[in-house]
């Protein structure tokens, strides 16, 4: 069976100590989400995360920080999503009132946990804000529909 990569990125964007957050309004999941999204061709993977913040939020980025490397591995469809993690503190625009993935939220960083986020995307939210950089992945588990397990590799400032 032939194996899927499809790429994907997050962009958690802050400013006066609050993180931007999507109260998502789609139905694979709920809770709040970063602004982000697929890579489509030909695409670099800056030029995608720029490009999504704009349609979902109506900001402009100016800056861009790689953090982490994250993905999601299903084994029984042979599907890997890989997604690249950014750290946004710089940006320009007028914040869109609704975005088209729902609605859009300033959140002080220190509500964050307690808010409603799917855990692997807190996981990598908080490792962000942390100023950790890692490579984050979960293994999907396709029968159940739910993760069957994870691991996070912190990354050495002498290896990046």
């Amino acid at each position: 069976m032939k194996n899927n990569y499809k790429f994907w990125n997050i962009v958690i964007i802050i400013k006066d100590d609050c993180i931007l957050m999507i109260d998502r309004n789609k139905g694979d999941f709920g809770g709040y989400v970063p602004p982000g999204g697929k890579v489509e061709f030909p695409e670099t993977f800056s030029d995608s995360a720029i490009r999504e913040v704009k349609e979902e939020t109506g900001l402009d980025v100016l800056s861009l920080d790689l953090y982490g490397i994250s993905g999601y591995i299903n084994e029984i469809k042979h599907e890997q999503y890989i997604y690249l993690d950014f750290l946004c503190t710089k940006f320009e625009g007028e914040l869109l009132e609704v975005g088209p993935e729902g609605n859009l939220e300033w959140i002080p960083i220190e509500s964050i946990e307690k808010i409603e986020i799917t855990p692997h995307i807190k996981k990598r939210i908080l490792n962000i804000l942390e100023k950790k950089r890692y490579e984050y992945q979960v293994f999907w588990d396709e029968n159940a529909h739910a993760a069957k397990g994870d691991y996070l590799f912190p990354w050495q400032s002498d290896i990046i």
